[in-house]
């Protein structure tokens, strides 16, 4: 069953204004506790750009066609670029101990950080494409 161009976005869109709800209320929670930074409000917040992304990009990626396959697989590439820079920038940090995070928290941070950087490239190559 494929859904109408209208009622995917808008699945994807409300979804997204759901997930930013939620995201806003465990960002407070953190904050309110003093515990911020656990490491899952930016996976959240990197899920609630996911899907705002998801919603402008619906009725490119459903026809599945050379382009959106095209944007996929650039998209890909330059994201592996980001990913591999923030790794170089996040290692001395943490080496040094410029920055002290505990493990779950630097795979939260490196998984939101993909998460963006994916959905970002693939929204700035389909204005491109």
């Amino acid at each position: 069953m494929q859904m109408s161009n209208k009622a995917g976005r808008m699945f994807f869109l409300i979804t997204g204004f759901v997930l930013l709800i939620y995201s806003v209320l465990i960002c407070y929670a953190s904050i309110s506790t003093g515990n911020f930074f656990v490491g899952h409000e930016l996976v959240l917040a990197g899920t609630t750009l996911m899907t705002f992304s998801l919603s402008y990009l619906y009725p490119q990626f459903k026809e599945n066609d050379e382009r959106s396959k095209r944007i996929r697989e650039r998209g890909m590439f330059f994201s592996y670029f980001f990913i591999l820079g923030y790794m170089i920038i996040l290692m001395p940090l943490l080496q040094f101990e410029l920055v002290s995070l505990t493990g779950y928290q630097t795979v939260s941070l490196l998984a939101a950080l993909t998460i963006i950087t994916v959905f970002s490239s693939f929204v700035v190559l389909a204005k491109r494409y």
